[in-house]
């Protein structure tokens, strides 16, 4: 598939993109990439706050607050991966629009990167969570599937903004879109929550949720040390594939008119 042939081949160039967007990033900075760890632990510590001390969501009547503490993360963690990549791959290509009428430079690279930029900090995180899950003594060999969950995550996102870039030069609203549907995304994802504590008749909503499959993903592997249920797995897969595959083509087929836009 042309897609995946591209990344794969660029590999070498989108790592050195991404560690070139962290320097300019953290630049002068005196924490420096810190950032990365700070801020998933601070959030992480609102949401333990506002749902678990405040509105006191209590997913099962045995649970612990330390355990909660795990689920909440096992949430949280692929929700800043994609939500980052999300709405920086969107501004992406509109911000570097001295690229488009580069014949050298292939621009298609420039959303991945942020994309890319979005799961370094949910792998920081997410090392962080597995080395407390090791020393808790409850990892299984069903860890070895997180690298696919991490993969599906990055080629669903990157066909989204592959999408979203263009869409963003055509109408310059889109990152005001984007970013409120990101918001009111995270309320609708099982973050704070699970999957079986939705009622009735509001489950569709979580269950229409691709993020869902992710975070339910997550818990089984770190949590429950379970392979996660392959029916959301093999649907959240086919999603990722397709979502891939159109935003590739839709970008390709504009890639010639974007310099006329901007």
């Amino acid at each position: 598939m042309t897609a995946l042939r591209m990344l794969v081949r660029n590999r070498r160039l989108i790592w050195s993109l991404t560690l070139l967007d962290f320097k300019i990033r953290y630049a002068g900075s005196r924490v420096g990439l810190l950032w990365m760890l700070l801020a998933p632990c601070l959030l992480l510590l609102a949401y333990l706050l506002l749902f678990g001390k405040i509105l006191k969501v209590q997913p099962a009547p045995d649970l612990s607050g330390w355990t909660y503490a795990l689920v909440v993360a096992c949430g949280l963690l692929p929700w800043l991966g994609f939500s980052e990549g999300l709405t920086r791959g969107t501004a992406s290509v509109l911000a570097q629009r001295n690229l488009l009428k580069s014949q050298m430079f292939p621009v298609e690279l420039v959303p991945v990167t942020a994309v890319c930029v979005g799961l370094v900090g949910q792998l920081w995180g997410t090392m962080l969570l597995l080395a407390v899950v090791v020393a808790a003594g409850s990892i299984g060999l069903s860890v070895l599937l997180l690298p696919v969950l991490v993969l599906l995550q990055a080629l669903f996102t990157t066909g989204l903004v592959w999408m979203l870039s263009c869409v963003n030069i055509l109408y310059r609203d889109t990152t005001q879109v984007v970013g409120l549907g990101v918001v009111l995304l995270m309320f609708v994802s099982p973050i704070a929550f699970t999957a079986d504590m939705v009622p009735d008749g509001l489950d569709v909503m979580v269950r229409l949720n691709p993020l869902s499959f992710l975070m339910e993903g997550y818990r089984a592997i770190l949590l429950h040390a379970q392979v996660p249920a392959f029916g959301g797995l093999a649907v959240f897969g086919a999603l990722a594939v397709c979502i891939l595959l159109i935003g590739h083509g839709y970008f390709t087929r504009l890639r010639t008119a974007l310099p006329d836009l901007v």
